[in-house]
């Protein structure tokens, strides 16, 4: 896979994830990733909710990515590529390579309403 492709459809599937989860927050007095977050101390890295002053909570991912190819050359010369061939004499090689994806959500929690 191209990396253009790579990022492209990693962010489809991101922003696919919060449609649901925020679809699912609604249900629960939460929201995700509100409109009304404002960084109020960007030193210490804190957000709140504008409406209520609630402090939101960020859920960090940190997701690895594995792509494995392989190729066998059979006797004749011919690549094979995923078809599992049996051959007297062969040679395998193998690649994988590894991403990394970091991101984080905010997410303003249900609350109560209610002092303890």
């Amino acid at each position: 896979m191209k990396l253009d492709d790579f990022v492209a459809e990693t962010l489809k599937q991101i922003i696919k994830g919060v449609v649901v989860a925020q679809e699912y927050g609604q249900t629960q007095n939460a929201n995700i990733n509100p409109i009304t977050a404002v960084f109020q101390n960007p030193a210490e890295g804190q957000t709140f909710c504008q409406e209520t002053g609630v402090l939101l909570q960020r859920i960090g991912f940190d997701i690895a990515v594995t792509v494995n190819e392989s190729q066998t050359l059979a006797n004749d010369g011919e690549s094979v590529g995923s078809i599992s061939v049996s051959s007297i004499s062969s040679n395998s090689s193998q690649n994988s390579s590894v991403s990394r994806v970091q991101f984080e959500v905010p997410i303003l929690l249900p609350t109560t309403g209610k002092k303890r």
